[in-house]
């Protein structure tokens, strides 16, 4: 019994701390009930989950956290990952990586933990609008019974688009996995080799208040009972609020032979706290950026804000009071001039936080907040 609800949970757990997020924050939390079936023991399980997920990121540093626990009639079980890399420039617009991976599952029924350290590179390239990627890694995974050693590589290309992102990616695993006798595995016969390949495609849709995640892959296993197999998952957010959602995931998993999730049909029903809404969220990526294009003095005030559907300023010459610039494609046209000097202002991207624009260094002011330098030749 209790090697079946270890599988149940540990299973169940991926599930239920898998889906997407779109943009990360400081803290996300989720909370909610999620059920599945798993086809390789014919058995189903649910409960309730809670989930922690967060990154942090710097111009060259990037680093991100998901936590999360689930619990059923008499078990509970837990999963943790860390990753964390470095980012440098190579030529314009080629960037490289270098990032670690740690990840591990244990429950009040589980024999010792799971864990899983994967170390690997990646060589990004963006364009307006698109871009791609190649990766690599290595990796080891301690098991029940063995330590499982392989590696893996995929390609993929991305599209963007104001509420729309399309994602492809192929990908190659050379791994280890435990080959176990009986119903819920309970008969240790050793370890096989895993390799498989797999395409995927994934797409992002988001309105103002609601988003979509959609995937479908193909995978080829030739050791595998079936030499082709399919995976999907759906999932739908509904914002009631500006930093809570309804959540509503249906998915079907194949195997994850590295970090140890079982192949699953599964279902979850959830809330989630302090991730803003979509539109909130695009109005933080909108980098606006002042533009002085007249030679003469005063000088016409525009900014460049490539995303925005609103845009307002103020500052000294304003009063310190809002005015709303005129839209010309990506650039917004305040319709007055600034004279020679240095001044202080914030702009506003669809209604959202006061900051300043990405060109102007950010000094103190004397109530004690932040405002943004512009000095007119």
């Amino acid at each position: 019994m209790h090697q079946r609800l270890r599988a149940f949970l540990s299973g169940l757990l991926i599930i239920a701390v898998s889906r997407p997020l779109g943009a990360q924050h400081a803290l996300v939390i989720d909370v909610g009930l999620a059920g599945a079936h798993f086809p390789d023991d014919n058995v189903s399980a649910g409960g309730p989950y809670l989930r922690l997920t967060g990154s942090a990121m710097t111009s060259q540093l990037f680093g991100s956290y998901d936590a999360g626990a689930i619990t059923s009639i008499g078990s509970a079980s837990g999963y943790g990952s860390v990753r964390a890399g470095i980012r440098t420039g190579l030529t314009p617009g080629w960037n490289a990586e270098v990032a670690t991976e740690l990840s591990a599952v244990a429950g009040s029924n589980h024999n010792g933990a799971a864990g899983t350290a994967l170390l690997g590179g990646r060589a990004t390239w963006t364009s307006l609008g698109w871009g791609g990627w190649l990766h690599a890694d290595t990796h080891s995974s301690g098991r029940t019974n063995a330590t499982l050693l392989g590696s893996g590589a995929d390609a993929g290309l991305w599209a963007s688009w104001s509420q729309l992102q399309i994602s492809a990616t192929v990908l190659h695993e050379a791994t280890r996995a435990e080959l176990f006798a009986g119903r819920f595995r309970t008969g240790f016969l050793g370890t096989v080799p895993v390799n498989y390949s797999e395409g995927s495609i994934a797409v992002h849709v988001e309105g103002d208040r609601t988003s979509f995640d959609g995937s479908a892959s193909l995978r080829r296993d030739p050791d595998a009972t079936k030499l082709w197999e399919t995976s999907s998952l759906a999932s739908l957010a509904v914002w009631a609020g500006d930093q809570f959602a309804f959540v509503f995931t249906a998915a079907r998993q194949l195997p994850d032979w590295v970090r140890g999730a079982d192949a699953a049909e599964s279902f979850s029903v959830g809330m989630r706290f302090r991730q803003p809404t979509p539109e909130r969220a695009r109005a933080l990526r909108v980098m606006p950026y002042v533009l002085l294009t007249d030679d003469a003095d005063p000088r016409a005030f525009r900014v460049r804000a490539a995303g925005a559907r609103t845009l307002e300023v103020m500052g000294d010459f304003t009063d310190w009071e809002a005015r709303p610039l005129v839209r010309a494609g990506s650039v917004f046209d305040l319709g007055a001039k600034l004279t020679s000097g240095v001044h202080r202002l914030l702009v506003r991207v669809d209604g959202g936080a006061w900051r300043a624009a990405v060109n102007t260094p950010v000094v103190d002011d004397e109530f004690g907040g932040k405002v943004g330098l512009l000095v007119v030749p």
